[in-house]
């Protein structure tokens, strides 16, 4: 919020998608803060939920407390090794059961997350932006277009959004992907995906995942 702030002080073009392009990672570094720390919150349900089982004879406890230990730290690993959305909701349906992409309350959100984390990687690794229009030897008709990639995903979405209202290969300018309204978009998408999933739990995990969100 507070680059947002700071982008309305400014009247260059430049210094202004320059403080988009932050507001856009700052979302996605955002939803993976977010998302890692629901995820540690399940496990931590799933332990709770074991000490509750009684197993009476002590090597067979202690079998099943070794096994269980072993899978707690696999699955922690996993958790800090997830990346992008799919990444994440797979890690989820190990922990609960159901993929993330698939709870009610985030499902209309999850085309724009899994935009927004392509749209990160392109960012982030400073991929270059290139189309071009070309009409192949003995193309008759119309002409094809060189664009392809993550950047193409994020244009599809942005104009479905209305959020663009020309094509890269059209504009020629970056610029097009870091406006006011595309940075805005990707950030308050961010900011109802915490609340969207705490309405998607049941009463263990959301108690828990809310204790996570208030530390």
């Amino acid at each position: 919020d507070f680059l947002c702030v700071q982008r309305g002080s400014q009247s260059s073009e430049p210094i202004g998608a320059g403080l988009n392009f932050s507001i856009i990672l700052g979302a996605a570094c955002f939803l993976e803060g977010v998302l890692e720390s629901f995820l540690r919150a399940i496990l931590e349900c799933r332990r709770r939920e074991i000490n509750q089982v009684e197993v009476e004879k002590f090597e067979t406890r202690r079998a099943f407390n070794i096994y269980y230990n072993r899978l707690e730290e696999d699955l922690s690993d996993r958790i800090g090794r997830s990346i992008g959305a799919n990444g994440y909701s797979e890690t989820f349906e190990l922990l609960f059961g159901e993929p993330l992409n698939k709870l009610k309350d985030i499902a209309p959100l999850w085309e724009g997350v899994t935009v927004l984390f392509n749209f990160r990687n392109v960012l982030g690794h400073g991929r270059r932006v290139f189309a071009q229009r070309f009409r192949p030897y003995r193309q008759e008709d119309g002409a094809s277009e060189d664009f392809t990639g993550s950047y193409r995903v994020v244009e599809n979405y942005l104009l479905k959004m209305k959020l663009m209202d020309v094509r890269f290969v059209d504009a020629h300018s970056e610029y097009i992907f870091l406006s006011d309204p595309i940075a805005d978009h990707f950030w308050e998408l961010a900011k109802k995906l915490p609340s969207a999933m705490l309405a998607s739990l049941p009463d263990p995990e959301r108690n828990a995942c809310r204790k996570r969100m208030e530390r």
